[in-house]
């Protein structure tokens, strides 16, 4: 039953209705305090009706808030705030100017290949951090799936999912949307990141065709297709779909767990793959052009192409002009460059220490050396640059696969630069050194 759009939920003014569902409504909030828009997520009133009833919901609510607070993912909406105890409960997320993926789940609206494969891969990424916090979301489905302003991706919803980690009572029995559930889920079979790997395959079989793979006249057909029936091959709904799309689709969709791809960084490694195989569009030349930039840096050799890919879209890309000073000496600093095209001069008291081309980092000492936040040298465009800035703090919190490419990268570039201050010690002290007597 429809309720009237409350003018403020807690602290927050409400301005209009956003969607609603079996559980709540969701409504586009102002954080005055803040000055930023929020999603509040409301529930129903009438589910607290019946005193057993509202225990159970606001219970449910609470573990749910429990849970997304652990969560703190580029891809993942983030939960600001909660009030489980007010009448109705609410949830507070970080709003996202966008929509959900199930407007592009029909024929007549399907997204670009390359931009399906994009999601995959963000999505994939992002349910690889929630399984390293103990975490299957049982619900990934188009309608959990935003698809933001400028082209991000943030997985929402994560009040059904299970906790491998927790004792706490969670939801039990059959839990997620028909449409979406993995084999395992329909038999009630405990669950592992295979089964929102099987969901997302569902979720990618929709975007590229139009079409639910295993979609029945009723739920319970719906779910021994599931179970029993294999789908139609994507290829024959959409014959421009290339072979290696379709292939990776029926992977995810094996009915067996151990069919799938065993890890989720093997499904980022086949989407990469396949990504670089695709014909160059407009829409992607930007991002086929940096990764081909980074991949032929030698900086970058000891680094996977998932680990790049993540790279790029966790630095920021700047072409500056000649003179632009890029790091000034005795200044707090919080992020590292790498130079991608040009040349960088570095200044110590005025004293020009050396030039830097590309694919040489620099600025790195904040990171390695957090206790000293304070730039040592100065940084000068000596020619028009190009350069990818990376924020300690984003680094510090990204996968641990890209941390560690760094970490080796850094060690080795500064062992090179160690063995090359040392060999030129050694020159000076041979020069120095008095001639033998004769």
């Amino acid at each position: 039953m429809d309720t009237p759009t409350p003018s403020a939920i807690g602290k927050y003014r409400i301005e209009r209705e956003l969607g609603r569902g079996a559980s709540g409504v969701v409504y586009l909030g102002l954080d005055g305090l803040r000055g930023r828009k929020v999603a509040v997520r409301q529930m129903h009133a009438h589910l607290l009706a019946e005193p057993a009833l509202a225990a159970r919901h606001r219970r449910q609510l609470q573990q749910e808030a429990a849970l997304a607070a652990q969560l703190r993912h580029p891809n993942i909406v983030r939960l600001l705030d909660a009030d489980e105890a007010a009448a109705p409960p609410y949830l507070v997320f970080e709003y996202i100017a966008g929509q959900p993926l199930s407007q592009h789940a029909r024929a007549d609206a399907l997204l670009p290949l390359a931009q399906v494969l994009d999601i995959a891969f963000k999505c994939g990424h992002a349910l690889a951090y929630a399984e390293r916090q103990g975490l299957v979301h049982r619900d990934i489905k188009p309608a959990n799936i935003l698809l933001a302003e400028g082209g991000e991706v943030k997985l929402v919803d994560f009040g059904a999912a299970l906790s491998t980690r927790s004792e706490a009572t969670q939801l039990a029995g059959l839990v997620g949307s028909p449409s979406y559930m993995s084999p395992e889920q329909v038999r009630e079979e405990p669950l592992t990141h295979h089964s929102d790997m099987f969901s997302l395959g569902v979720v990618l079989y929709e975007l590229l065709t139009g079409r639910r793979p295993f979609d029945g006249e009723t739920d319970f057909a719906t779910l021994y297709r599931i179970g029993h029936e294999a789908p139609v091959a994507p290829g024959l709904l959409r014959a421009s779909l290339p072979p290696g799309v379709e292939a990776f689709v029926l992977r995810a969709l094996a009915k067996a767990p151990e069919e799938r791809f065993a890890r989720w960084e093997d499904w980022s490694d086949a989407l990469t793959a396949l990504s670089r195989t695709l014909p160059r569009q407009k829409s992607q030349d930007t991002e086929t052009e940096r990764f081909s930039c980074l991949r032929a840096l030698p900086f970058f050799a000891g680094f996977h192409d998932v680990a790049l890919w993540e790279l790029m879209r966790l630095g920021s890309w700047r072409r500056l002009e000649r003179g632009t000073v890029l790091m000034r000496e005795g200044t707090p600093g919080d992020s590292f460059c790498i130079l991608i095209e040009g040349q960088v001069g570095i200044r110590r008291q005025n004293w020009q220490l050396c030039t830097l081309d590309a694919g040489v980092p620099f600025g790195e000492m904040t990171y390695l050396r957090p206790e000293a936040p304070v730039r040592t040298a100065t940084a000068v465009a000596e020619s028009e640059v190009l350069v990818l800035k990376v924020r300690n703090p984003a680094l510090r919190g990204a996968s641990e696969t890209l941390q560690s490419c760094f970490d080796k990268a850094f060690i080795k570039l500064l062992v090179g630069r160690l063995v090359a201050t040392n060999e030129q010690v050694a020159e000076w002290d041979l020069v120095a050194a008095p001639p033998e007597d004769s």
